[in-house]
């Protein structure tokens, strides 16, 4: 009886304390949501646009770089006299409707005709009727009809969820080139805009580099809820000089924060993009062609994912470096390099997943001790992230929401 309550008492307590650190998670997100600021950076950069030849290359054919070479001639400007008897053949050919319609059903019944031909063949008849559009739209719309009198799309809901006819890869393709001048001239800044503002806010806080989880992010379902503590580490950051970037202008030493509990990896992204927005143009090299070196006095050591340092557990998975397991301080150099030679990538090794990566930085003080949390503590991160969305999509004279 004894022994009963005296169980009963602890266990009161433990619930009391699990209560109270809930309570404390609770108020101390409704504290940071409410004293947050919205540090937008006003830099940043030039916008990416695509001129219309390659916009075009990337959208019909997203897996398909080999298609590049076959269109040294602009998209736009085609001249029909320089076309051969057999062009100007299939040509009338295409732009007989009863021909092409017929020939886009015959297709479709050969069994060995794969989704992948459709589409490619969808996207071949697009550049080839790019220049008319409204005959394009009629052949849509008598595939479409066709296409919603199957008997096997007998619910309208179900239609267009997947690319796998000649037809749905049409209309992705039609509408991609009816929207590429409206998004170079209308949205596509705000839009991209929106985005950079999201990535900075994501940047904040920790995201898990296997599963892409986030402490900060506009979905529960990416919600990264099992998090250690972490903290900002300010680098200064030299950038190597290299002859795809000898601008007098390029700033090369740069200021740069990063997350104690960033790989390596992630930390490289970060330092790419603070180059991007302080000189306004990406770097010469490629993420995978620079390397990242610590400066401490006349000692310099290369910064990697997994190198002889990294800690492997006992099941034989790898953990990757962080910031935090190189114990990278405040106002560190680090020293941004070409590489000469290719390094082991991480898909050779047993990688942790999930939030484990993150758990270098208080490896030592928990080993083996996980503090009990529950998913619904940072739901207020949700809301923190909103305001990235909603004040740069409202309109000019609505007031901001207050959150």
């Amino acid at each position: 009886m004894h022994k009963s309550k005296e169980l009963s008492r602890k266990q009161s307590q433990q619930l009391e304390l699990l209560e109270s650190e809930l309570r404390k998670e609770i108020r101390d997100g409704f504290a940071e949501l409410q004293m947050d600021k919205l540090d937008v950076v006003d830099s940043f950069g030039t916008v990416p646009f695509l001129d219309y030849k390659h916009f075009a290359l990337r959208t019909f054919f997203p897996e398909s770089g080999g298609f590049t070479h076959i269109f040294t001639e602009d998209m736009h400007n085609r001249d029909a006299t320089d076309k051969n008897e057999s062009l100007t053949a299939l040509d009338a050919l295409i732009c007989n409707k009863s021909f092409l319609v017929t020939v886009i059903h015959t297709l479709e019944k050969q069994k060995n005709f794969s989704v992948k031909d459709r589409c490619l063949f969808a996207s071949f008849l697009t550049i080839a009727l790019q220049t008319k559009l409204v005959y394009l739209t009629s052949i849509l719309e008598v595939l479409t009809r066709d296409l919603m009198e199957q008997s096997s799309n007998m619910q309208p809901k179900l239609m267009l969820r997947r690319t796998e006819s000649v037809v749905e890869k049409l209309l992705t393709n039609w509408m991609s080139v009816c929207l590429s001048g409206f998004l170079r001239e209308t949205v596509g800044e705000p839009f991209y805009l929106l985005v950079t503002t999201l990535n900075q806010k994501i940047n904040k806080g920790p995201v898990d580099v296997i599963t892409c989880k986030a402490l900060y992010t506009l979905n529960e379902d990416w919600l990264l809820w099992q998090v250690p503590e972490f903290s900002t580490v300010a680098l200064n950051v030299v950038f190597e000089k290299i002859p795809e970037n000898e601008s007098a202008d390029v700033c090369r030493n740069i200021s740069v924060n990063v997350l104690d509990c960033d790989t390596i990896g992630q930390a490289k992204e970060k330092i790419f993009q603070a180059f991007l927005s302080k000189n306004g143009s990406p770097y010469g090299l490629q993420l995978n062609e620079i390397g990242l070196e610590l400066q401490v006095g006349t000692r310099q050591k290369e910064l990697l994912d997994i190198d002889s340092s990294s800690v492997i557990l006992e099941d034989g998975i790898t953990k990757l470096n962080t910031i935090g397991h190189y114990e990278i301080s405040n106002g560190s150099t680090i020293k941004v390099f070409k590489k000469i030679a290719n390094f082991p990538s991480g898909n050779q090794y047993n990688i942790l997943p999930d939030s484990e990566a993150f758990q270098d930085v208080q490896g030592k003080r928990h080993r083996g001790k996980h503090k009990f949390k529950v998913k619904e503590m940072y739901l207020t991160k949700l809301l923190s992230t909103k305001p990235s969305s909603s004040l740069l999509g409202k309109h000019p004279e609505e007031p901001s929401v207050c959150f």
